[in-house]
């Protein structure tokens, strides 16, 4: 055990190293620290997790709330660790960390990092949470949902605070090359480099190790490494998936269908045609593998004239426009990758989105709710309004459901005039798509 005890003490000192680009739900999560319930960040791989809750306490310990040594950080992706993967030698570190390492007289922070990789992990967290009640706080990140909401379900339902991470969004990422845009002034001034990056964004996403990758043929490298690891192990490993030619093909059709209605039946018909037939259970178990890795969003089509949500009309967004183009780099939609990351910003602005149809007829790209209001904002995405598509985006504004009437409705474009449109009684604001996701 001496080794692991050594281990322990090498992650404090790396914690108090970490130094990096703060994150867009940092503040909330700090927020909750303080609080019984164990705080849960669950994402995609490497969009950051382990570097966020290494942030969080480094800012514990810069407040003074912790004291260092009472900080255990475990990251069970680490090659020592490997041994420990049972409730039983977990709680042996844990009485390791308590006797030879932390300060008891006052609370330990623990945690707990891609636990998921531990048998039955729910079992010692729920048994040390009930144990030491106030004198510990508890925070834990992994990277599939459908174990963590299992678990959580049946031992640790009620007991906990889970923050979703996305990659990041596109003011992180220029934060990163230390491009920081304060208002529409800044923005003006550094307009060039500012586009400049947004089309490698586009282009290669926002997970931010691949930030620090310099080479585009390289980036490409690394992102499908990443998706061949998703595969590998967070789809096929961990839901014994037999047929794991299939989950690539269907991978493949739904990241060149971004941003599309899909249908089970157009999906299990391109299977076919790939001589990858399955039956349609199968087709909807693997999609559900497949987004319970975080790789894939599957967003609802509302139907306001029927007033429900229709489920079986989807469209399916993806976790980062990096991904999606490492599947074929060659044929870019570029509009449906705008529509991706308007998606997932809405996202990150804790809104439930759908994709809207009207009475009109037309379709909305997004009709999205605020979690703590009432109101129905609508967005349509085009990467340039022209006068053959301005008939098209334009009406998909055009309703009459009293529902809606309250909300905002904005038309966002890659680089535009802005302006109030008024179209038959109906406000549109038209704003710059690089200005509203950077908030200027």
């Amino acid at each position: 055990m001496e080794n692991v005890k050594a281990l322990m003490v090498e992650m404090q000192q790396i914690l108090i190293k970490t130094k990096g680009v703060k994150r867009y739900c940092e503040d909330s999560i700090f927020g909750a620290m303080g609080s019984k319930p164990i705080k849960i960040i669950t994402g995609f791989r490497r969009s950051g997790k382990s570097f966020l809750s290494k942030q969080i306490a480094l800012r514990l310990i810069n407040e003074g709330v912790y004291k260092l040594e009472n900080i255990m950080y475990l990251n069970f992706e680490h090659y020592q660790l490997r041994e420990f993967n049972d409730p039983e030698s977990l709680d042996n570190v844990f009485k390791i960390f308590k006797r030879d390492i932390a300060d008891t007289d006052a609370k330990l922070l623990l945690i707990f990092d891609e636990i998921q990789n531990v048998k039955n992990w729910d079992v010692f967290i729920r048994t040390i949470y009930e144990m030491y009640g106030e004198e510990i706080e508890i925070i834990l990140t992994g990277s599939n949902s459908e174990l963590l909401s299992s678990e959580i379900g049946s031992n640790l339902a009620g007991r906990f605070i889970e923050f979703e991470l996305l990659p990041f969004s596109f003011k992180e990422y220029l934060k990163y090359f230390d491009v920081e845009i304060k208002n529409a002034t800044d923005f003006l001034r550094k307009k060039e480099i500012i586009y400049r990056h947004f089309n490698q964004y586009r282009s290669t996403g926002g997970l931010p190790e691949i930030c620090s990758v310099s080479d585009e043929s390289a980036k490409y490298s690394y992102l499908q490494g990443i998706v061949s690891k998703v595969i590998l192990d967070d789809i096929i490993e961990r839901f014994k998936i037999k047929s794991p030619d299939t989950i690539e093909k269907i991978l493949y059709f739904l990241n060149l269908n971004i941003g599309n209605i899909v249908s089970f039946t157009k999906l299990q018909s391109y299977l076919e045609k790939m001589n990858a037939a399955i039956n349609s259970d199968t087709v909807i178990s693997y999609v559900n593998s497949i987004i319970k890795t975080f790789t894939l969003f599957e967003v609802n089509r509302f139907d306001w004239k029927q007033g429900r949500i229709f489920e079986t009309s989807k469209k399916f967004y993806s976790i980062d426009t990096g991904i999606t183009n490492s599947f074929d780099h060659t044929t870019r939609n570029h509009s449906k990758l705008l529509e991706n990351i308007v998606f997932l910003e809405l996202c990150r602005r804790n809104v439930t989105v759908y994709f809207g149809g009207l009475k009109s007829g037309k379709e909305i790209d997004f009709v999205a709710k605020n979690r703590s209001g009432s109101n129905f904002d609508k967005y349509q995405v085009t990467e340039k309004l022209t006068e053959e598509n301005k008939k098209r985006e334009m009406e998909s504004f055009l309703t009459e459901d009293e529902i809606l009437k309250n909300g905002i409705n904005y038309l966002l474009e890659l680089d535009c005039e802005e302006e109030v449109i008024n179209l038959k009684g109906n406000e549109i604001t038209r704003k710059n798509l690089i200005k509203w996701l950077l908030n200027v």
